[in-house]
């Protein structure tokens, strides 16, 4: 499976209840080495209802950008929450989480 596989797709509650969708896909690279370089892995999924603020960034770091734009982006992005890989099952073409209510987007360091 490709990252662009889960991008978009619905996301569920285990009853069925409409989360969101895929907005970002987040990896880790610290799989066996390939080479000179470690592989990646999935870690988790941002998911959310508006694609525009997690491409964006201002979800990933602490932004220092300009102060309007970065205020703006995360007003938009204040929905956006965080499922971990190891929570996260596929059912066809959509993305079941075991969690009851999804996380905090954490940012990366």
């Amino acid at each position: 499976m490709r990252g662009s596989d889960l991008l978009g797709a619905p996301v569920v509650s285990r009853s069925g209840a409409a989360l969101g969708r895929v907005l970002d896909v987040r990896l880790v690279q610290d799989g066996p080495l390939l080479g000179a370089f470690a592989a990646m892995r999935v870690e988790g999924l941002v998911v959310g209802h508006r694609r525009t603020s997690a491409r964006l960034g201002y979800d990933r770091v602490e932004a220092h950008g300009p102060w309007l734009v970065a205020t703006v982006v995360r007003w938009l992005a204040r929905d956006n929450r965080y499922l971990p890989w190891e929570q996260a099952s596929l059912e066809g073409h959509r993305v079941v989480s075991g969690l009851d209510e999804l996380l905090r987007v954490p940012f990366i360091t």
